[in-house]
């Protein structure tokens, strides 16, 4: 196709302008020494807080000019100090009070358990009122006491001053399996209190002051305390309720012929652990003012128990091929339990077996509630406390015994499994 000629006399358009002035991209612009050292200069002085001088300059030469120098300057050393957690550190301050408080939670808790509160709410949600009235307190300080206690869950207010048991309080009642009413209670009282009240005084002794607080051995205070001696072994018996379930399970009692239980309370463990030994005979063995308070065992078990009392540092049974000891051995120090042990292993029949029912202390601080027991120890007992895998072995060697195997269990507790050496 031929091309078309423009009309005769026409020149032809030239392309058309935007209105307004235009510039095209300018090439950057190279820096002289001067500029480039004053720009830096000025930078300097900007950080102090004074404005530097204005340079048309481009960013594209500013980096040229600048990267060298930065690279030049020496880069300030990593911190080693760990960057600081604001939601730990803001939740600090609550989590220490908490703790601090914490001695007020156990005495309510301990009150309202003496006097049986729980109880009285076992049919159903009450009016603190009424509560009041059938426990026998001022309804002011009652409502006071119920309040404090249901904002940290031990009870629930169902309606505007009408409170309710929760899973946590209905252990506190005492017609319940496994309730805690006794520990709850026997954890505050003098037994307890006033020697863990001066532990800034066993801390700086290294050993109990209980024996000053009572002015004679704690087992002799409770002999002279009907009713507080009443607490402590029903609070023992309410811990067997922790842990006989536990042990009875986790153990192998088949071929076991006789169960004696040192130092075994009430028998509640001991009736525990022979429902699981079928046909295997049971000997609960305490000091005589424990075995004279003890309840009737009215279960088919009882006809399988015999009870001796007697001191187990001088002896205990004999021809037992199994012996157990829940919660003793921490009682004592070492030259103690090397005696209530070493008579142990020579009563017991020929391959006879001695568990040891008790916290296993990891060997470094972690979350576990044995540390908090050993503190327990440390101020209630002249010498007792929690003790390490190794320190159960070399117990047991000292004592002619050896550690055959350590049985965890999903309680606090551990089984610690000797035998003759």
């Amino acid at each position: 196709m031929a091309k078309k000629k423009p009309a005769k006399g026409k020149k032809p358009a030239k392309p058309t302008k935007p209105k307004g002035k235009s510039k095209e991209p300018s090439k950057p612009k190279k820096l002289s020494k001067g500029q480039a050292r004053a720009i830096l200069e000025a930078a300097k002085v900007g950080a102090k807080g004074v404005k530097p001088k204005r340079e048309r300059i481009s960013h594209l030469a500013l980096s040229r000019r600048t990267t060298k120098a930065d690279s030049a300057r020496p880069k300030p050393a990593k911190s080693t100090r760990p960057a600081a957690d604001p939601a730990r550190d803001a939740q600090a301050p609550m989590q220490l009070m908490q703790m601090v408080m914490g001695f007020m939670v156990s005495k309510a808790v301990s009150a309202a358990a003496k006097l049986g509160i729980p109880d009285e709410l076992a049919n159903g949600p009450r009016y603190y009122v009424a509560l009041a009235s059938a426990v026998g307190a001022d309804q002011k300080a009652l409502h006071r006491l119920m309040r404090a206690l249901t904002s940290v869950g031990v009870f629930s207010e169902v309606a505007p001053g009408t409170y309710a048991l929760t899973p946590v309080s209905n252990l506190l009642r005492s017609d319940v399996p496994g309730s805690l009413r006794a520990m709850a209670v026997m954890v505050t009282t003098p037994s307890h209190w006033l020697p863990w009240g001066r532990l800034e005084e066993t801390l700086r002794k290294g050993i109990s002051v209980a024996e000053d607080v009572f002015g004679k051995p704690l087992w002799d205070y409770f002999k002279d305390n009907h009713e507080e001696a009443a607490w402590f072994n029903g609070a023992m018996t309410s811990f067997s309720g922790l842990t006989a379930s536990v042990v009875a399970e986790t153990y192998d009692f088949q071929g076991v012929q006789k169960i004696v239980d040192i130092g075994g309370g009430h028998g509640f463990f001991l009736s525990t652990l022979l429902r699981k030994a079928a046909g295997a005979e049971g000997m609960l063995y305490d000091l005589p003012q424990v075995i004279q308070t003890m309840p009737r065992l009215d279960d088919d078990v009882a006809k399988r128990i015999t009870a001796d009392s007697g001191d187990f540092f001088r002896a205990v049974p004999e021809g037992g091929d199994l012996y157990t000891l829940k919660h003793i051995i921490h009682d004592w120090a070492d030259d103690q339990c090397r005696q209530i042990l070493t008579n142990i292993r020579n009563a017991m029949v020929e391959g006879g077996r001695v568990l040891i029912v008790n916290a296993v202390l990891p060997p470094q601080s972690s979350p576990d509630a044995g540390f908090l027991m050993d503190m327990n120890m440390l101020a209630m007992t002249p010498g007792g406390c929690e003790r390490t895998e190794k320190q159960f072995k070399d117990l047991c060697a000292a004592s002619g015994l050896k550690v055959s195997r350590i049985i965890p269990t999903p309680s606090p507790i551990s089984i610690v499994e000797a035998v003759k050496a």
